[in-house]
């Protein structure tokens, strides 16, 4: 991780399948976590925000909601910035949703129709 600190790195951005899953066994630590505490930079995480189950065996996607594990990871500074991606693809208005608490609005991201949301 030195060498990209000394380059003149500013952030990391830290993408994983699923954001709370740890890195190592025996550590609470996200891949966010272990570059921050390694780099001492600032480190964006993400992987399955708020996201659905199409990742897993389940035969229909749902919205899994995860925020209170994530703003507690937030909390205890495992990392510094969150990233949102199909969640927000599947829901454009995503923030005004997550800041009402209006989860239950929210739909599963749906690769055949991501592309409609994207226009």
């Amino acid at each position: 991780m030195a060498p990209l600190v000394e380059a003149g790195a500013d952030m990391f951005h830290c993408s994983t399948r699923r954001f709370w899953e740890p890195e190592f066994e025996e550590s609470d630590l996200n891949l966010a976590g272990w570059v921050k505490k390694l780099s001492g930079l600032p480190t964006m995480t993400v992987g399955s925000v708020n996201s659905n189950t199409a990742f897993t065996d389940a035969d229909e996607p749902t919205i899994v909601d995860n925020l209170d594990t994530l703003m507690a990871m937030l909390d205890r500074g495992d990392f510094d910035l969150v990233v949102v991606g199909r969640a927000l693809i599947a829901n454009p208005a995503w923030p005004q949703f997550i800041k009402s608490g209006a989860i239950e609005d929210l739909v599963p991201f749906d690769k055949a129709g991501a592309a409609d949301n994207l226009n």
